[in-house]
């Protein structure tokens, strides 16, 4: 049996192809975990699959197992059509939970770059804490500096009175 399994444009402005391939949701069995075995062209186990597209909401088929890796061409429904109010149903969870996907890859990517800005912050703080250790040392150094020069004027003040101590006195021992 053949099946037509279309999307919607309304999906590839939503979501990239290889999105809107996978299923909203995780399967719950396993494609060759059911049972009665149904085989293909091939006499192998076919693999249940469940189709997303706007057609065919949720809707289970069958497909030779290695149909992507030169197996045969089978294909069939394994159940019939959903109920149009199912149907519409179906493809507004399948959006939603689509989107919500998106949003949450987005809000992802975007914390994994606040984190890269947070780390280089945290790296740009580092250097300003090793920069004001670096300039502390300074300080320490300014101070002692300081204490130096002042000491230095202290004893430029004392030659210049001892040089006019030593004026006076030897304008008094000259002319006496």
């Amino acid at each position: 049996p053949a099946m037509a399994d279309s999307s919607s444009s309304s999906l590839s402005s939503l979501l990239g192809d290889d999105e809107r391939r996978t299923s909203p949701i995780p399967y719950r069995v396993k494609p060759l975990e059911y049972e009665p075995p149904i085989e293909c062209k091939c006499k192998k186990k076919a693999a249940m699959w469940i189709s997303w597209s706007d057609d065919n909401p949720g809707r289970r088929y069958l497909k030779c197992f290695k149909a992507r890796d030169g197996g045969c061409d089978f294909i069939g429904w394994f159940e019939g059509p959903h109920h149009p109010f199912v149907q519409t149903l179906l493809i507004d969870l399948r959006d939603a939970v689509w989107s919500l996907k998106k949003q949450k890859a987005s809000l992802r990517q975007a914390v994994a770059e606040l984190v890269e800005k947070v780390e280089g912050l945290e790296d740009k703080v580092d250097e300003l804490k090793e920069e004001n250790a670096r300039l502390d040392g300074f300080e320490g150094e300014k101070e002692y500096l300081e204490g130096k020069v002042e000491r230095l004027e202290r004893k430029k003040k004392l030659m210049r009175v001892l040089c006019a101590v030593l004026f006076v006195v030897a304008v008094f021992l000259r002319f006496g």
